[in-house]
């Protein structure tokens, strides 16, 4: 008959280590992909006045009162829209940050866009995220693209889009509305163009976001 020897107390606690570590991975909601039609659904959090001025993973300093978000995955300059399931509140946040990192969470939003979904208080909610709009990114093989335009604004009400459209439109000479259809609805995208170059769209973007508070993408087409 063989000798069994007795596994160590020392050698239980490293197996149950192993299997408690191992239960922390894996386990996250399926992060989405960069198509727009697959949207991501699981519970977001916030985080503010603790952050506020420090630097976030983008390099961007973390700003309490902006519109913007923490993800785990999608790339810097994603803008999502971020639905409350139990109310069906709305707010379009812009990828600047990486996180959250608390098992079971999908998305971790600034003060202010938690206020806009009236989250504050409960700390944590269930959302439904869709991506709106995904980053450009350049690769060497491409030409470089003609023409720069700058979104001000995105909106699924028309007459909120057309809103916006007439009070640039006294600014700039080419204010179009685009309307885009995504699973979550129909889009209307206020965008100002069009300009020759990067800078020039950038220069843009500030005055508007100076004029009417709002951040704006840069979009690009041949």
């Amino acid at each position: 008959m063989n000798d069994v020897s007795p596994i160590s107390p020392n050698r239980i606690c490293l197996i149950c280590c192993f299997f408690l570590i191992a239960g922390c991975f894996g386990n996250y909601p399926k992060a989405p992909s960069l198509d727009t039609d697959q949207p991501q659904r699981g519970m977001a959090s916030w985080y503010g006045p603790s952050f506020h001025g420090k630097p976030s993973a983008s390099g961007e300093p973390y700003d309490m009162w902006a519109l913007t978000a923490a993800h785990r995955t999608l790339p810097f300059e994603t803008w999502v829209q971020i639905e409350k399931v139990a109310t069906g509140e709305t707010v379009t946040v812009r990828i600047n940050d990486r996180g959250p990192f608390i098992k079971g969470r999908i998305i971790d939003l600034s003060y202010a866009a938690a206020r806009e979904l009236t989250m504050i208080g409960e700390g944590t909610a269930e959302v439904i995220l869709t991506i709106l709009n995904r980053p450009h990114v350049s690769i060497p093989s491409q030409k470089t693209p003609k023409h720069f335009w700058v979104q001000a604004g995105a909106f699924t009400s028309l007459t909120e889009a057309m809103s916006l459209r007439e009070r640039l439109a006294s600014q700039y000479s080419h204010v179009r509305v685009k309307t885009v259809k995504l699973a979550s609805g129909e889009w209307h995208r206020v965008q100002v163009g069009t300009f020759p170059s990067k800078e020039t769209a950038e220069t843009v973007a500030r005055t508007i976001k100076k004029d009417i508070g709002v951040d704006s993408l840069i979009l690009t087409s041949n």
